[in-house]
């Protein structure tokens, strides 16, 4: 069997987005000829926008008073005659929009408590993958249960000329070159997520001062990224180059790829380094690596080894402060990163 028009919809957070990237290799190896969409929210556009692989790319907008964008969008994804759907959310709302195609075969996970409401949306309702399989593997269960076996397959991000050419001038100005650097992004879409301050400064400056390797410091415009960045320079005895909030997540992929590694937590920049090549130290706490850890060989996880995690909480006893983060110390970090030798190991 072989598909013309295939929709793949993923209404999840960015990161998520970007992990499910190979399932659009996945689907090209098997039907070359095939025109393949995707379906996102609003704000994470970019994580797949300019993929040469995607043919089309649908954004939808769930913020209150946006009936009518998402009408426009219903009726489009409607339109396009698609025969077959990937739904790869898990959720009520991506469900409905695979039945709203009209697709001759669409697929969905079989998620505990939407039985009813899931069997009349989709064609296929597929097992739900192992807990301890990580996402790219879980994505990509749905298109083995299609018969396809992928081949090695990677993340991958793509961004324009343009947003190269900043990069390089970005770079040129601040007296950097090409892996002469380190990346540090702080913060994450959740505050149960981050480390403390007091431990990224002293990073910093061990990265800095001893190690001579300058610090590009990254992060969004959300309010939590500012106020923590914020924190970590008054804490921090010597001066990184301070890009918070000031680059898009093209612009911050493109800056990645050029660092010699990253430094950060279980967030969307830390995909972001396995997606372009850049070797990833990322701390953990209540989420798993098994799931969420970068992609691929050479990164570095580094966690507490405690038998409560993970636990998937957001925060000790409801306090939205990670415990497993807060007590994990700059010399514990500081000591498996020699073992890795910041970033020599490529794997």
């Amino acid at each position: 069997m072989s598909f013309k028009r295939i929709l793949v919809i993923k209404l999840k957070q960015p990161g998520d987005v970007l992990v499910s990237s190979p399932v659009l290799a996945a689907l090209y190896e098997a039907w070359p000829r095939s025109r393949v969409s995707y379906l996102v929210p609003k704000g994470t556009e970019e994580m797949i926008a300019g993929h040469p692989l995607l043919d089309q790319l649908y954004v939808l907008d769930r913020r209150e008073g946006s009936l009518g964008q998402a009408l426009a969008v219903l009726r489009e994804i409607r339109r396009a005659s698609f025969d077959l759907v990937l739904e790869l959310s898990g959720g009520d709302r991506g469900a409905f929009l695979a039945r709203v195609t009209g697709a001759r075969e669409r697929l969905g996970f079989a998620y505990g408590g939407r039985a009813f409401w899931h069997r009349f949306c989709f064609t296929r309702l597929l097992p739900v993958p192992p807990l301890k399989m990580h996402l790219v593997e879980h994505n990509l269960e749905m298109v083995r249960a299609l018969g396809i076996e992928p081949r090695r397959p990677r993340m991958h991000f793509f961004w324009p000329t343009e947003v190269q050419s900043r990069i390089e001038g970005l770079l040129a100005s601040h007296s950097l070159a090409p892996k002469g650097f380190v990346v540090m992004h702080p913060g994450a879409g959740w505050r149960f997520k981050c480390w403390t301050p007091g431990g990224y400064a002293r990073v910093l400056e061990a990265l800095q001062g001893e190690k001579h390797l300058p610090v590009v410091l990254t992060g969004s415009p959300a309010p939590h990224e500012l106020e923590l960045a914020s924190q970590i320079l008054q804490e921090c005895r010597v001066s990184p180059i301070n890009l918070v909030g000031r680059l898009t997540l093209k612009e911050l992929g493109a800056l990645i790829a050029q660092a010699r590694f990253f430094f950060g937590v279980d967030s969307a920049p830390m995909h972001l380094a396995a997606a372009v090549g850049t070797p990833a130290v990322a701390l953990f706490g209540p989420s798993g690596d098994f799931n969420w850890g970068p992609w691929g060989a050479g990164h570095l996880v580094i966690r507490k080894d405690w038998d409560c995690l993970p636990c998937g909480r957001d925060g000790c006893e409801g306090s939205k402060v990670s415990r497993c983060l807060v007590e994990l110390t700059p010399e514990e970090v500081l000591e498996k990163m020699e073992g890795w030798e910041f970033g020599n190991k490529r794997g």
